[in-house]
């Protein structure tokens, strides 16, 4: 602790942050946030206008509380504890610090909390605590603050943030490795962050960014489906209705793609109402009637679990491709270590291939990858209002456990979120 405190204030003379020094004046170093909202956010927001945080003061901004949902421990929802922790310092040039206002709860959420991608997300943390200048060997991997996604008010900014200024309304991502936004304060890269569409409120826009980022990856980056080539495509969505796959439905139906979306009955009218044709994938006739119907371009399974029958619904020797968002990379490496799991990877990845390529046919992985242009793109199409936002249900924030266990239930229709200000 007594390194981290020296790296940290080494970092703030390293790295000068424009803020306001008063924020400890009104608020006291270590009084709790959550009790004085609007003094300190009074303070924040005019005084970080007027002068920059001297490394004394970002020490003492490093004491300041704030209440987060915490893990010590794979233990899952049963493991999360709502606990006051110091407020994040900024120890990167580009980093902004922000006010959560609302966050998401996402399916990665409730699997880190058990430990998936534990192997290689200490290896980014590692990493991450290099840039940091902190060369001890302390992961710091708990207390773990799980959280992807969120959106908010910037209370503070790295020296080199020219992008955002203070009080700025934001919606944003968080990079796996570092701690989430299931909390009062996160910080991330100004890069991971853009600007709030005056349209849509802080849960609604809290539930876009992680699920968003994710569909784009999984069209435009493995799927290759632009949007000059959508109007000429097919594509068949399973879990049409999910957080990811809602917004997969608003993006290619705005972009003229023909989509079939596959989800349960109840949610029928939904994936309708977001410009596809919907199907019950529990109707015994519909997997059949979809592969000998075929012609489809892409298949996009959003579900969870593999289904490969679908990978017939392709057209064949035409370059298609069927994308699975759950591979099984993280796991593999979690239960056999970084260079056995790559290996089994590949080679599950190469024998799936081995005989849909011998078809034309393409067996794929997508993942979510932070895109600044996507994220903004998709801010520009929220404000157009050529997506919206689909939440199922919002739980207060002292209610984390109880939405963290919505999710795993399944069955979604579309995001839970998590708001700050209920």
């Amino acid at each position: 602790m007594l390194l981290l405190r020296r790296t940290q204030t080494k970092m703030n003379l390293l790295y000068p942050i424009r803020r306001l020094p008063t924020l400890c004046e009104n608020v006291g170093a270590k009084k709790s946030l959550h009790k004085t909202p609007s003094s300190w956010r009074r303070g924040f927001s005019v005084s970080c206008r007027k002068s920059s945080l001297q490394p004394e003061e970002a020490e003492a901004v490093g004491e300041l509380r704030m209440r987060a949902w915490q893990t010590t421990g794979y233990d899952g929802v049963d493991g999360l504890l709502l606990g006051s922790v110091r407020v994040p310092p900024i120890l990167l040039p580009r980093d902004v610090l922000v006010r959560v206002q609302a966050a998401s709860v996402n399916p990665i959420d409730t699997a880190i909390i058990n430990g998936y991608g534990g192997e290689v997300l200490n290896m980014m943390r590692t990493l991450g605590r290099l840039e940091q200048g902190i060369l001890d060997d302390n992961q710091m991997e708990f207390p773990l603050t799980a959280g992807r996604d969120f959106a908010g008010e910037v209370v503070s900014v790295g020296q080199d943030v020219k992008s955002l200024a203070v009080s700025d309304r934001v919606f944003g991502v968080v990079s796996p490795q570092r701690q989430g936004s299931h909390a009062e304060f996160v910080t991330t890269a100004a890069s991971n962050v853009c600007l709030m569409p005056n349209n849509i409120n802080a849960e609604e826009a809290a539930s876009v960014p992680y699920a968003a980022l994710t569909a784009w990856s999984a069209v435009m980056v493995t799927g290759m489906l632009t949007p000059d080539a959508a109007p000429r495509s097919k594509v068949l969505l399973l879990g049409a209705s999910g957080g990811v796959g809602t917004i997969i439905c608003q993006l290619l139906s705005s972009w003229g793609a023909q989509v079939v979306g596959l989800c349960s009955s109840d949610a029928l009218d939904l994936v309708t109402s977001l410009g596809v044709e919907a199907l019950d994938y529990r109707e015994p006739t519909t997997k059949d009637m979809l592969i000998a119907e075929g012609g489809f371009d892409l298949v996009i399974n959003a579900t969870g679990e593999d289904d490969l029958d679908y990978m017939k619904a392709l057209k064949p020797w035409k370059g298609c491709s069927y994308i699975t968002l759950s591979p099984p990379l993280l796991r593999n490496i979690d239960s056999m270590g970084l260079a056995a799991g790559l290996f089994k990877s590949a080679r599950q990845v190469l024998c799936r291939n081995a005989t849909s390529l011998s078809e034309g046919r393409a067996y794929k992985w997508a993942f979510y990858m932070p895109n600044p242009w996507a994220l903004n793109q998709l801010a520009k199409m929220l404000a157009s209002q050529r997506i919206r936002p689909v939440i199922d249900k919002i739980f207060p924030f002292t209610e984390a456990p109880e939405a963290y266990r919505y999710v795993i239930d399944g069955h979604a229709r579309g995001k839970t979120v998590l708001s700050l200000s209920k």
